[in-house]
């Protein structure tokens, strides 16, 4: 299972592929000096100095996991809120910069798809489990047979 809550998941998810509003955008904590950090074989998350966040008062933080990120327009979304994004990405080879944002920007898409599909199967195998709350349970016990 993906995770508890996912209405919020699917919510974060259709606030990636549309972007953000003027209102999100001004409300986001700032973050700045960053670097992508990879969780995994491809969960991306986002490790920086941040300004006005909401929890938390060190000034540095690492996000949740990463669903869009577009440092040209100077935004992203992660799993609980929008950041804005300064200009000082700490790229690893700066001259792969484009390169790097195609590269991220599929990944995260590819990911967003993939989490959808996994919400939605996990729904449907809950509603199958309640249909069938009431039948009898199969035996799992070789004397029962």
């Amino acid at each position: 299972m993906i995770d508890e809550n996912f209405d919020e998941v699917l919510e974060a998810i259709a606030d990636a592929e549309r972007g953000p509003t003027d209102e999100e955008l001004s409300n986001a904590p700032y973050v700045n000096h960053y670097r992508l950090e990879t969780i995994g074989e491809s969960v991306q998350q986002i490790y920086g100095q941040v300004e006005g966040h909401p929890r938390i008062a060190d000034p540095y933080v690492t996000t949740t996991p990463l669903f869009a990120f577009d440092p040209d327009a100077g935004w992203a979304r992660t799993r609980s809120r929008w950041y804005k994004l300064g200009p000082d990405w700490l790229l690893p080879n700066p001259e792969e910069r484009d390169e790097m944002i195609e590269a991220v920007q599929r990944l995260l898409k590819a990911m967003r798809d993939w989490v959808v599909a996994e919400i939605h199967d996990d729904q449907k195998l809950r509603g199958v489990i309640e249909e069938r709350r009431d039948e009898l349970p199969i035996s799992s016990n070789i004397d029962d047979l």
